[in-house]
C-alpha cells in the first residue's frame, strides 16, 4: 500500500479580522507582510496541491496547517484545493489541523476548520479520531491550541488519556499528529515552537509501538527513530507550500510504501522542480538501533 503524506501547505490571505488586536495576529500579520509571503508563494501551494492530486497513491494523509492565520479566506482556498483530493480518495483522505489552524481563541470558536473540512472534524468533546484507510488503522490527534504569541502545541492530561485509551485498543498502524516529539540528532525543539509534553508523547508512542508516526510542523523533510520509541518510524513530510533552495525544505511530500501490518518498506521524498515537475529521491529508513 502506498500512502502519500503531506502537510504545512499554508494558504494565506492578508486582511483584518475582528480580533486584529490579538497579539499573535498582530505579529503574524506583520511577519506575513514582511517575510512569510515571499517564502510561501500562493501559486506554489496551488501547484503542490495539483501535483499531489496527480500522484498514484492508495491513501493520503495531511498532518495539519492548511492555513496561515486561520482566516476564513485561507480555509476556503484550502478547501477548494482539497476538494478534488476528497473526490478522488474519498474516505482514504485523512486530515488533522495544525497550530496555524487554531490560531486565535476567536478563530477556534468560529469553527472555520470544522465548517470547511467536515470530513476532518473531531467528535464533540473529542481530540482523537480514527479511520480505516484500506485496511490500515489510522489514529489522528489534535494537540494544537491558540497561544497569545507562541507556536506550541500541548499534550495535556486529558488528551494524553484519550489518546492512550484509543491506542490501548490495539491495531493502530499509523499515528498522525502535527508536532514532532523527536528531532534529527536528538536535538530539542525550540521552547516557543515545540509540543509541550513531547516527552509524554514519546513515552506513550514507545509503549504502544505504532509502526509509523506521521507529522509536520518543522519545515524539513526527514525520517528517524527515537531511542524512546525505537519501534516507530517518525516521518516529517516537510512543507507543501514553502519555497527553498534546499530540496528537503522546498514544497513537497513523502510517499510511504507499507505492508499489510503498517510496517514501512520504502520512503520517497518528493519536491517540485523549477518547472513544476516532481523530483523524487529515496529517503532512508533508519535501523531500529540508530537515530540519525
Amino acid at each position: 500500500m502506498r500512502i502519500l503524506h503531506f502537510g504545512d501547505i499554508h494558504f494565506w490571505q492578508l486582511g483584518l479580522d475582528a480580533d486584529f488586536y490579538y497579539p499573535k495576529r498582530v505579529l503574524g500579520t506583520a511577519n506575513l507582510w514582511l517575510r512569510r509571503r515571499h517564502r510561501f508563494p500562493p501559486q506554489l501551494a496551488r501547484d503542490a496541491a495539483a501535483a499531489v492530486l496527480a500522484e498514484a497513491a492508495d491513501a493520503v494523509i495531511f498532518s495539519g496547517d492548511m492555513s496561515t492565520m486561520s482566516r476564513e479566506q485561507e480555509f476556503a482556498e484550502a478547501a477548494r484545493a482539497f476538494a478534488p483530493m476528497v473526490e478522488k480518495w474519498g474516505e482514504r483522505f485523512f486530515a488533522i489541523p495544525g497550530n496555524h489552524d487554531r490560531y486565535t481563541p476567536r478563530s477556534v470558536r468560529l469553527g472555520g476548520y470544522e465548517r470547511h473540512f467536515p470530513y476532518a472534524a473531531f467528535g464533540a468533546g473529542e481530540r482523537v479520531r480514527t479511520a480505516d484507510l484500506g485496511g490500515l488503522r489510522v489514529v489522528g490527534f489534535d494537540a494544537s491550541r491558540p497561544y497569545r504569541v507562541r507556536s506550541n502545541g500541548l499534550l495535556d492530561q486529558a488528551l494524553e488519556d484519550e489518546l492512550d485509551g484509543v491506542l490501548a485498543a490495539g491495531g493502530t498502524q499509523v499515528l498522525v499528529g502535527h508536532f514532532p516529539f523527536a528531532y534529527p540528532g536528538g536535538a530539542e525543539g525550540k521552547w516557543d515552537h515545540k509540543l509541550l509534553g513531547d516527552e509524554r508523547l514519546a513515552a506513550l508512542v514507545g509503549r504502544h509501538r505504532p509502526p509509523l508516526y506521521l507529522h509536520g510542523h518543522k519545515h524539513h523533510r526527514w525520517a528517524l527513530r527515537d531511542p524512546r520509541a525505537p519501534e516507530t518510524l517518525c516521518v516529517n513530510c516537510g512543507p507543501a507550500g514553502m519555497a527553498s533552495p534546499d530540496p528537503a525544505k522546498h514544497a513537497g511530500w513523502v510517499l510511504i510504501e507499507v505492508g499489510a501490518d503498517g510496517t514501512p518498506a520504502a520512503l520517497t521524498a518528493c519536491h517540485l522542480g523549477a518547472g513544476g515537475e516532481v523530483l523524487r529521491a529515496p529517503l532512508a529508513i533508519p535501523e531500529r538501533s540508530s537515530n540519525p
